[in-house]
């Protein structure tokens, strides 16, 4: 037998396969490529496909592609992800432990005993006039308004306040009959 009608077949069939595959190289080569295009106007665009009629290509270059990750980025990168989504959840849970409403619990002072109070004819000096906690609410309440700076007090309202501080923690001495 004759080699000859073997290899041609063979040959063809070569030939038509590499035709195949050549539009599509030619097609992937074409789509890795960038194009600066400029209109009539002016206006510069880059894309990825040629540049349209009526518009100038000032250059074509090859499009950076990222480069395929390795199995071991991939696990990497999937761990990462995990990683990440665990947190979220320990935050958001964390979140939402802080934003959940805690039960009021009112706690009441504990009774006062009754302080005596004195009688009218006891020493005409004892300062019956005075409440201590009428004293010490104006002078928490006076320190509470001068550390609020942003109040903008005037000279003329912090020597009212003073005075009614003043007012408040009098002593009187003698009585109104």
């Amino acid at each position: 037998m004759d080699d000859r009608p073997l290899q041609w077949p063979l040959a063809v069939l070569a030939l038509t396969a590499g035709m195949l595959l050549v539009p599509g190289q030619l097609a992937a080569a074409e789509a890795k490529l960038l194009y600066k295009c400029v209109n009539d106007k002016g206006v510069v665009s880059i894309q990825s496909s040629k540049c349209p009629a009526g518009s100038t290509e000032a250059w074509r270059r090859p499009a950076p592609t990222e480069p395929t990750p390795t199995p071991e980025q991939s696990a990497a990168a999937a761990a990462k992800i995990q990683r990440d989504e665990q947190t979220v959840r320990e935050l958001s849970a964390e979140v939402e432990k802080k934003l959940r409403p805690t039960p009021t619990v009112i706690v009441t002072p504990p009774a006062t005993p009754a302080v005596p109070t004195p009688s009218p004819s006891s020493d005409p000096l004892t300062p019956e006039a005075v409440s201590i906690n009428a004293c010490q609410s104006a002078q928490s309440f006076s320190m509470a308004v001068r550390e609020k700076t942003w109040l903008g007090m005037t000279d003329d309202q912090t020597r009212r306040l003073y005075s009614w501080v003043a007012d408040q923690c009098k002593v009187q001495t003698q009585r109104d009959d």
